[in-house]
């Protein structure tokens, strides 16, 4: 296989690079200026237009003729020049023209704007070109346009690559919470949805920096600009008792913006999506500290299919964000998000686990969880994004007070297990942080400097009951309290230069990283006596670490087309963990480079190819350091016992061919990658009746992984149709450590997919898309090999509108898991909606087949998962909603 993947990265460039003509030149005035037209290329003789752009700013153009003709015609036109053509030679060349302006005289046509228009580095979508009668939101529309994927969460991706900036009328008001605009702005208010390809946010870094993420800007309608907008929502529905209500006020003008909304709900509309931070997203600043809990709740697994078939929930949301434009180049946004979320699920599930030999863990678990959230976040931000300079200030504060419980039956057929089980989980946390990012051009160097400073708060405290499984029939109950504390800062300082076509960038950087760890595993005995933590259920740590470095960036650029950029940073990485418990401090110093390359090479306007490489090394971390016991989760207790620093290197390649054509709507994006990674330590579980405890051994490990992918988006103006396509395979093999053997984990998988959107007449939209992947994972070791994995997922949907106020939709959702008896589900779902004024009302109904059961399964040669999780039921939903204003 790995000889299969070095052929693909060895064919893919040459396999696309065939021979095209490019045609470049200018457009200007008799008096040499500018001109601002429309630039073709055609065969000579023919009438078939096989190439179009628009001249930038300086009057320069660039288009590609595919073909073996001997001559072409290349014409520039505009209103204010009428039509100028020239014949020239099939070969690549320089063609100007020195036009007379003159009026075009024009005769009463109709007139049909392309779908997608390109502008150097920018392309123009239509909005009224992909929007449907029942598409109500933008990102019902973004959804159809060629090249942009919307996916689950609501993030945004350009050619297979999440956008890194989101902008209404060329502001970022929301900061990477843009699903808060995808799912509120309307449609009819957006005229032109812009891709802006290579997208270098700040302005000083422009051809300096470069970047291969897209941003997305929203252009409004004039009637859109400058006026409150105001829409409100009301519903009611069973089964259960259902609610669901929305208010958004909205204002977008040239000096300000606000977004401010409320949803709630208990009718499973997930609310997080919507006011999550995307993944991909440029925020500008160093970020803040992740609080992720050590501690667990078990409860039922998610199934793989829309959340609203099965979140038992009752969720709020409130956010504000607000931006003033102070002066040209600078702005103030303020944001402020409260969420609150209640979540009930409920399932079965049975798990077993091989082990060496003929034994083996089984353990069922019949489950009912709450989870309670409670998130408050706000956020001021100053950014000046000038020519010669930029400066960001952000300052971020976050609370939660979320908490889990669960309940249930675990039953095993180690000891004979069979406890009802009760667990609560409370994990608030605190946070704030504020960076600082200044970067100055005088002449044509650069001085920059950066500083952030993070603080984190968290604890968190799970108690289990009854505990009598955990060894001792005397325990009542056990509770295991983790505070941990995290304050780091950094400070970069950089001084960047240009020499003839590279640019240069040095910098000295330093950053410091106190985390604190506090544990104490007590409990409560029969006769409610507290039962104090013996030392190794203990944990006193402070893990520090003090890094300072060089980092060197080269970057190389021809004419835009090909592009170098190569970073070695040099850090001395040092690290001082104080284990208070055992008294122990240790110390250790290590010097680290970890080189990156990146190539990308424009073959064409529309055809461009990548690769890149990097290595990195790693030493240490929190989770490997802690010698006291942890109970992570009721059946899970955790402790390192090899008193060696964890050491890692990895390091990866990866190739890319991107084709992007917007005259002819059509997007093609392949790859493949390959990563290693080697770890000095090998860790693992053992199995003490139900309970996994870890187990680490002083043997060095590495593992692989390959993978393929492509996918294509194709618009057609036949039925306003968008076709969408993808595939792709991995592969991967590493190591595993099961009770003290050492075992060979492999694992492979294919994945393909496309879907479809059509429009074949003025009162029908139909949409189709299928999902299909065939999967395996086995230990070489052992013989026994369980069968591949298939799943499919089929997706359908009719839209009916008899008239433009009223529609009716038919969607069905049908799965497929080879894995389980029952391998077939179907869904089937109806709403109607008719619009009266500035009013909506929808009737939607929801599992018509009330499907009150999902099942799935998954399996290895070293174990089996087996899951049933509770739906939700048949249910009927009424919304009126309303335009205020």
């Amino acid at each position: 296989m790995k000889q299969l993947f070095l052929s693909i990265f060895s064919v893919l460039i040459p396999l696309f690079s065939y021979t095209q003509t490019t045609l470049s030149g200018t457009v200007k005035n008799k008096r040499g200026e500018p001109l601002t037209v429309t630039v073709t290329v055609q065969a000579k003789g023919s009438n078939a237009i096989t190439g179009f752009t628009t001249t930038d700013g300086e009057g320069r153009y660039s288009l590609t003729y595919k073909g073996t003709v001997d001559s072409l015609v290349v014409t520039a036109s505009g209103v204010s020049v009428g039509k100028h053509s020239r014949i020239v030679p099939n070969r690549p060349g320089q063609v100007d023209f020195s036009i007379e302006e003159k009026a075009m005289e024009l005769k009463e046509v109709t007139v049909t704007a392309a779908p997608i228009r390109r502008n150097g580095d920018t392309l123009s979508y239509s909005v009224s070109a992909y929007t449907r009668q029942n598409d109500r939101t933008i990102e019902d529309v973004l959804k159809k346009m060629p090249g942009i994927k919307v996916d689950a969460s609501g993030t945004i991706s350009y050619n297979q690559k999440p956008i890194n900036k989101f902008y209404i009328e060329n502001l970022d008001l929301l900061q990477g919470r843009y699903g808060i605009a995808t799912k509120n702005i309307e449609a009819k208010d957006v005229s032109t949805v812009q891709v802006m390809e290579n997208h270098q946010p700040i302005k000083v870094l422009a051809d300096k920096v470069f970047s291969d993420a897209a941003a997305i800007n929203l252009k409004l309608k004039e009637s859109a600009r400058g006026k409150l907008i105001m829409t409100a929502l009301a519903g009611a529905g069973y089964e259960p008792a259902m609610w669901n209500a929305e208010l958004a006020a909205m204002y977008f003008a040239s000096r300000k913006q606000n977004m401010t909304t409320y949803k709630g709900n208990n009718a499973a509309r997930d609310l997080s999506a919507e006011i999550g931070m995307h993944r991909g997203y440029d925020h500008g600043y160093g970020g803040g500290l992740e609080d992720v809990s050590m501690l667990s709740v078990a409860a039922p697994s998610t199934p793989p299919v829309g959340k609203n078939r099965y979140i038992d929930n009752i969720s709020n949301s409130i956010t504000t964000n607000q931006l003033f434009k102070l002066d040209k180049d600078m702005e103030m946004t303020l944001s402020a998000i409260y969420y609150n979320d209640r979540v009930e699920k409920e399932g079965y599930s049975l798990s077993e686990q091989f082990l060496p030999g003929d034994s083996s863990v089984r353990i069922e678990e019949s489950i009912k969880s709450l989870t309670r959230t409670n998130n408050l976040e706000m956020s001021v931000k100053l950014n000046s994004n000038a020519e010669k300079n930029f400066f960001n200030n952000s300052l971020n504060i976050k609370g939660n007070w979320n908490n889990d419980r669960g309940t249930g039956i675990t039953r095993s057929n180690v000891g004979d297990m069979n406890e009802t089980l009760s667990q609560y989980l409370s994990k608030p946390a605190f946070s704030v942080d504020n960076s600082l990012d200044f970067i100055k051009e005088i002449g044509k160097k650069n001085y920059k400097i950066f500083f952030s400073v993070a603080y984190n708060h968290s604890p968190h405290n799970l108690t289990v009951t009854p505990a009598n499984y955990f060894g001792s029939k005397n325990l009542s109950s056990l509770e295991q309290s983790v505070v941990s504390n995290n304050l780091s800062s950094s400070l970069r300082t950089s001084y960047g230069l240009k020499v003839r076509n590279v640019n240069i960038d040095y910098g000295i950087w330093g950053s410091v990283d106190l985390k604190g760890l506090d544990t104490e595993l007590t409990g409560t005995d029969t006769a409610s006596l507290f039962v104090t933590a013996a030392d190794s259920l203990k944990n006193d740590l402070w893990y520090n670490t003090c890094q300072v470095g060089i980092n060197q960036n080269y970057t190389y650029s021809n004419n835009g087309r090909l592009k170098v950029t190569l970073a070695i940073p040099v850090v001395n990485h040092t690290l001082a963990i104080n284990d208070r418990i055992p008294d122990k401090s240790t110390q250790y110093n290590r010097w680290i480079i970890n080189p990156s390359l990146k190539v990308s090479y424009d073959l064409t306007r529309e055809l461009a190819a990548s690769m890149g490489g990097n290595f990195q090394k790693n030493y240490g971390n929190m989770g490997n350091a802690y010698t006291g016991y942890i109970m992570h989760s009721y059946r899970s207790l955790l402790r390192n016992t090899i008193d060696h620093l964890f050491e890692s290197r990895s390091g990866g390649a990866n190739i890319s061919l991107q084709y992007r054509d917007a005259f002819r709507q059509l997007f093609f994006n392949m790859g493949a990658n390959y990563g290693k990674s080697w770890s000095n330590l090998l860790y693992g579980f053992d199995y003490n009746g139900i309970m996994q405890v870890k187990k680490t051994i002083d043997q060095p490990t590495q593992s692989e992984n390959y993978g393929f992918n492509f996918s294509g988006s194709k618009g057609f103006d036949f039925w306003k149709t968008t076709l969408n396509v993808s595939g792709g395979y991995s592969e991967g093999r590493g190591d595993q450590l099961i009770q003290d053997e050492i075992l060979t984990y492999r694992s492979e998988g294919y994945n393909a997919g496309a879907s479809i959107n059509t429009t074949p007449s003025t009162f029908i939209n139909l949409s189709y898309s299928f999902g299909w992947s065939k999967s395996w994972s086995f230990s070489e070791e052992l013989p026994t090999r369980f069968p591949a994995i298939r799943s499919q997922n089929h997706s359908a949907g009719i839209w009916v509108n008899p008239t433009k106020s009223f529609g009716i939709n038919l969607s069905g959702d049908y799965r497929y898991n080879s894995a389980v008896n029952n391998r077939n589900t179907t869904f089937l779902d109806a709403r109607m909606r008719y619009k009266n004024g500035k009013t909506e009302w929808e009737l939607e109904c929801n599992n018509l087949f009330n499907v009150k059961q999902y099942i799935s399964a998954s399996y290895t040669n070293l174990s089996t998962y087996y899951y049933r999780y509770n739906l939700r039921p048949r249910s009927l939903l009424l919304n009126v909603r309303f335009k205020l204003k």
